[in-house]
């Protein structure tokens, strides 16, 4: 049985603790957090390790992890300070030697400076892991999570308004850019299976593996919201990349970083970074995925319509 340790409490995390269970051979899960979460502390399988993310303190609890996943999130330099203290720790130990960094971007090949507000920090820790050759890694991206287009208490995912732009309750939908530009969405679910069936396989990592639910257009959502939801009547307004920029200049300084990084995530949108690379999800999902079916956004909203639980 492998151990893979989960680091990043949140709710992409409550996906992949069901999905390890989920496998036909369930890992030993060990749970990394600052604090005990009640949800994580009853679910089978796992150990609670506290930790103050300190190089000593998870050098001690991943001496018999085989593979750590990191799904913290924060755009300041605690994401840094923890993904490089969990690189030193891998190297310090003699087991755990395979880590999946906390990415869940798009494609950050071709659009490496997108959303910008990773540039200082997921930026460094890439350029941290691809200097060194003593832990395997691969940067996981999936585009937009599809868990904004159900309702609340059918996902775990919390609601994120206005970064999202679809506001089904007050029928709005504001779009960054020509609504033409390509999107990615993947549902946190088949987020959960993949990062799931990538810990507990040995297959060598790609450097950078995605994949994707659907790739599509803002235009083409709207097509798929009014045929799901005809009652809807959504109000729909767009702002161009240029006007989007101009954003970006007016909040650069601000105090609260609020709007600024609002602008940032629009940016990202109409450049059409958030789209990974469908030729390397097609290759990819027969390499490492081969039996995960991958939901579309109608088939995801219809199945959310039809169950009265978390999907």
């Amino acid at each position: 049985m492998s151990t893979i340790a989960v680091a990043g409490l949140g709710d992409v995390a409550k996906y992949v603790v069901e999905e390890l269970n989920a496998l036909r051979s369930p890992s030993k899960i060990v749970l990394l957090s600052r604090e005990i979460r009640s949800w994580f502390d009853q679910q089978p399988n796992t150990i609670f390790r506290i930790t103050d993310y300190s190089v000593e303190s998870l050098t001690k609890h991943l001496a018999d992890v085989d593979v750590l996943i990191s799904l913290i999130h924060s755009n300041d330099r605690f994401y840094n300070d923890v993904h490089e203290a969990m690189i030193k720790a891998c190297q310090n130990s003699s087991r755990c030697k395979r880590f999946i960094p906390s990415e869940c971007g798009g494609d950050i090949e071709k659009f490496p400076q997108h959303p910008e507000f990773y540039v200082p920090t997921h930026g460094a820790i890439r350029k941290l892991l691809e200097e060194q050759n003593e832990t395997e890694y691969t940067l996981f991206n999936q585009g937009w999570f599809m868990d904004y287009f159900i309702p609340a208490d059918r996902s775990y995912m919390k609601r994120i308004l206005p970064i999202w732009p679809l506001d089904l309750e007050n029928e709005t939908l504001r779009i960054p850019g020509t609504g033409n530009e390509p999107i990615t969405f993947t549902s946190a679910r088949d987020t959960g299976k993949a990062l799931a069936c990538l810990a507990t396989k040995t297959i060598k990592w790609d450097k950078y593996i995605y994949i994707a639910g659907e790739t599509t257009t803002w235009n083409q959502v709207i097509k798929i919201i009014e045929k799901i939801y005809p009652e809807k009547k959504l109000r729909i307004t767009y702002k161009s990349l240029d006007e989007l920029e101009q954003d970006r200049a007016t909040h650069l300084h601000d105090t609260n970083p609020k709007e600024l990084w609002l602008a940032f995530m629009d940016i990202w949108n109409a450049t059409g970074a958030s789209a990974v690379p469908m030729d390397k999800v097609k290759q990819q999902r027969t390499k490492y995925f081969d039996g995960i079916h991958f939901s579309n956004i109608e088939e995801f909203i219809n199945r959310a319509q039809e169950e009265n639980h978390v999907i």
